[in-house]
């Protein structure tokens, strides 16, 4: 796999670097860990700090293009990470009251 760099953005008012870049490949689109393994070691970026965002594969190409966040450290990540997580399950409210 080969990743391009075509933009990375330091965003200091939430600490990050915001990182989009393009990845060819030979074969199948590679899953968010692959990515995030050969993202980290062309940029020299500690995995624990970097999350894949997207990955969208290019109709009818062996392309995709990626997003992908490096964050300052652990507790920007935590607090970034845990805001956007998925939403609990809403449960239906029972009715106690009686006709």
């Amino acid at each position: 796999m080969e990743i391009k760099v075509t933009r990375d953005y330091e965003n200091k008012l939430v600490g990050r670097r915001e990182i989009n870049a393009f990845a060819s490949y030979p074969d199948k689109t590679p899953n968010k860990e692959e990515v995030k393994q050969e993202l980290c070691k062309s940029l020299g970026l500690n995995p624990e700090l970097v999350e894949i965002r997207k990955i969208k594969q290019q109709y009818g190409l062996k392309i995709s293009d990626i997003i992908a966040y490096s964050y300052a450290n652990k507790e920007i990540m935590g607090s970034l990470v845990k805001k956007r997580g998925k939403k609990g399950k809403k449960t239906p409210e029972k009715s106690t009251a009686t006709a």
